[in-house]
């Protein structure tokens, strides 16, 4: 009997433990030892019954504690620092019309095969080579705009006589 709520007692420190600490590992090893504490029942006991009866209490105390830990430590000071309780607001790029942009000039920060970075009037955009493989410091002019970067072509200087 002793080994028995021992196992129990092991699977629900265990599955306590998984709360605090993710990934699913801790979890696992509280199922594990409440198998166990159903095969220390069978040898104990024999027969079905009582590993059977072991095993679905067990786990309906393994449930009751993770629904009651999640309760109370959701709203807990200790929970309110493990969880996330708000969202921050705001967007990652500002926000620029797609006239502002086509046809200005800049230069490349980092090789473009096809995709790098570049700096145009001060700021960095993430860029696509509509020309191919360009190195680090070729000048290029902003030919359009996908959703989340910037397609550019070699600087043409071409100047009307």
């Amino acid at each position: 009997m002793t080994e028995i709520l021992l196992c129990i007692s092991f699977a629900y420190l265990l599955i306590g433990l998984e709360a605090v600490v993710p990934g699913g590992i801790l979890g696992l090893l509280g199922f594990f030892a409440i198998l166990a504490s159903a095969y220390f029942a069978y040898l104990e006991y024999g027969g079905w019954f009582a590993p059977t009866l072991t095993f679905l209490i067990s786990g309906m105390g393994a449930v009751a504690l993770l629904f009651i830990e999640f309760k109370w430590l959701s709203n807990s000071e200790f929970g309110k620092n493990l969880f996330l309780d708000s969202t921050s607001k705001g967007q990652s790029n500002a926000s620029i019309s797609n006239e502002a942009l086509i046809g200005q000039d800049g230069e490349i920060l980092t090789d473009l095969h096809p995709e790098g970075m570049i700096l145009v009037n001060g700021r960095t955009y993430d860029a696509v080579s509509e020309d191919g493989f360009l190195s680090k410091g070729t000048r290029i002019t902003i030919s359009g705009r996908d959703d989340f970067r910037v397609r550019v072509q070699r600087f043409q200087n071409v100047t009307n006589v």
